[in-house]
């Protein structure tokens, strides 16, 4: 996949591309490519990044709402996150979005045996 823009396809109708939400055919563009996805840093900034992008995607900062309206908007926040989540394909994204802790360093050998 082409790392220049990270691309969740939808049903949904705004677009977020180039700082610009409108209401067109439901793409949500994450830039990505000035980050190094296997470090934790760049990681975490990936992440960041998404959720702010689902939240304008899903209209999250439109102030006070019904609270059914307000579980649609946060039920579109988390599909669209895990949706570009899974889309980049980046084992170090997943494991922080999943909560997960990502190991700091990998164990070439013990002295247990």
């Amino acid at each position: 996949m082409n790392r220049s823009f990270l691309s969740a396809v939808l049903g949904a109708a705004v677009v977020l591309g180039a700082g610009v939400a409108r209401a067109e055919d439901g793409q949500m563009h994450v830039r990505v490519t000035d980050l190094n996805l296997a470090s934790q840093t760049g990681a975490r900034e990936a992440l960041q990044r998404i959720r702010h992008s689902a939240g304008a995607f899903c209209q999250a900062d439109e102030g006070k709402r019904p609270l059914g309206v307000a579980a649609q908007v946060n039920a579109c926040v988390a599909r669209m996150s895990g949706k570009a989540v899974a889309s980049l394909n980046a084992p170090l994204v997943t494991a922080l979005y999943e909560g997960k802790a990502a190991p700091s360093a990998t164990v070439l050998a013990s002295a247990d045996r």
